[in-house]
């Protein structure tokens, strides 16, 4: 194998390996009012500053954020909407975020509304993971508004006159 084809190849695969995944995915079940109001429900195993970052996310987005509810919960009275967060973390020198995953739920009914995903690659990169999740919610946020907005207001029923 010629030396200039072994480098591009060599170049070509670090390239690939340091790339990231991110996926948002609108559930079929839509919310029928906009959300306004959201709960956190984080995993136990998420350090304070990833809750801290969790909350200035949503908060970005215009959201006021309640108080934090058990990581198992999926509706409550008092929100529109409980997010459940996770995250993994791994160590190479120093630890870096590995995958974030946000799944937010309608607080009514406990039917998923949206959900993200993002994973770094297994040739990772020391990614900012505030950015990271920030950039995760606001996607999320917009999603699920777009399609609020595209299903409307309820119908009205016709009132019929005897």
């Amino acid at each position: 194998m010629r030396p200039t084809t072994l480098a591009l190849i060599l170049a070509l695969a670090a390239l690939t390996g340091c790339s990231t995944t991110q996926r948002v995915t609108l559930a079929k079940a839509t919310p029928s009012k906009s959300i306004v109001s959201v709960a956190p429900a984080h995993e136990d195993s998420t350090g304070v500053d990833m809750k801290a970052n969790l909350v200035t996310a949503l908060q970005n987005e215009g959201l006021t954020v309640k108080a934090p509810v058990p990581a198992a919960t999926r509706t409550q009275a008092d929100v529109d909407a409980i997010v459940a967060y996770s995250d993994v973390w791994r160590w190479d020198i120093v630890m870096y975020i590995r995958s974030i995953s946000v799944n937010m739920y309608d607080a009514q009914n406990g039917d998923l509304l949206v959900s993200g995903e993002w994973n770094d690659s297994a040739l990772h990169g020391f990614r900012n993971a505030k950015e990271t999740l920030t950039g995760l919610v606001s996607e999320m946020v917009s999603t699920l508004r777009k399609a609020t907005k595209a299903a409307g207001p309820a119908p009205v029923a016709a009132a019929t006159t005897p």
